[in-house]
């Protein structure tokens, strides 16, 4: 996850501990600085002047670790502030799910997304991701949340892709499908303007700029796509983006930039290897 840092708050101690980075061939190079943009920029948007950004405080180890991320497409951009109080909803159908079955040792983050229902053909379904499954559920509903729980989110993460064609055969699933996630890459922006203005203010920015790199680069929406997710990354950081890649290289050939790293979906690099399929 990365982010800017938009409001002045107290150093926590975990914060810029070099324990939480990945091992150094996973970290680009330091980078000189840029002598070739103007200051201001006017090639780009700029976030608005009202909107402080601090420099200084390290976003190292400032992102919650989370074993599953569970993202609902809704086809919208901003939702009521808690998402997983609104009841009727696959959001809360799933959080509580999970809350009747207890502790599974592991935290899961449940987002609704901007993503448009493309799969489910059920009346009142939508499609979920889940990674690090790098797979997509279609005809999810409230009714089927439980099933849904107990198939895809009280298993051990996966270490290997998994069986997609013996997974469909499961009767629990009913009318519920699965496939593997088209997306190779997906940008994940926090855009919930309800829970914290500056999301709603930064997001489009960043969505705006992110499709025109990838335009320029002729990469279709199933390369890299951008959505719009409700709040992540706390209250002291915005501008956050997810990124999950899909056994792509990307610009700096898979590396993590360090200033920009806020942690992996284990806070623990070392864990995080050990415990999925995915690096980082």
């Amino acid at each position: 996850m990365i982010g800017q840092d938009v409001q002045k708050m107290e150093v926590n101690l975990r914060f810029g501990d070099p324990a939480l980075l990945p091992p150094q061939e996973y970290l680009a190079p330091e980078p000189d600085d840029c002598s070739s943009c103007a200051d201001p920029c006017t090639d780009h948007k700029q976030f608005p002047s009202s909107l402080y950004i601090d420099q200084v405080i390290p976003m190292l180890g400032s992102v919650d670790a989370y074993a599953r991320h569970i993202i609902i497409a809704t086809g919208l951009s901003n939702w009521p502030p808690r998402i997983l109080k609104e009841k009727n909803t696959v959001a809360y159908s799933l959080y509580h799910a999970g809350r009747r079955r207890g502790s599974s040792g592991w935290n899961n983050m449940i987002s609704n997304s901007s993503l448009v229902s493309y799969y489910s053909t059920v009346p009142d379904s939508c499609d979920v991701i889940i990674y690090p499954d790098n797979i997509i559920v279609s005809n999810v509903t409230c009714d089927t949340a439980d099933d849904f729980y107990d198939l895809f989110l009280s298993t051990d993460l996966p270490k290997e892709p998994l069986d997609i064609e013996l997974i469909n055969k499961d009767d629990r699933l009913v009318e519920m499908k699965v496939q593997k996630n088209p997306y190779r890459t997906m940008m994940l922006l926090c855009s919930h303007g309800r829970v914290d203005k500056r999301c709603g203010v930064t997001a489009p920015i960043l969505a705006y700029e992110l499709d025109q790199v990838l335009r320029e680069k002729n990469l279709d929406e199933h390369d890299a796509g951008i959505l719009m997710v409700s709040h992540i990354g706390g209250h002291q950081i915005t501008g956050n983006v997810i990124c999950y890649i899909d056994e792509e290289e990307t610009i700096i050939q898979g590396k993590i930039i360090k200033d920009l790293y806020r942690g992996a979906m284990d806070k623990s690099f070392k864990n995080q290897v050990g415990r999925s399929m995915l690096r980082w």
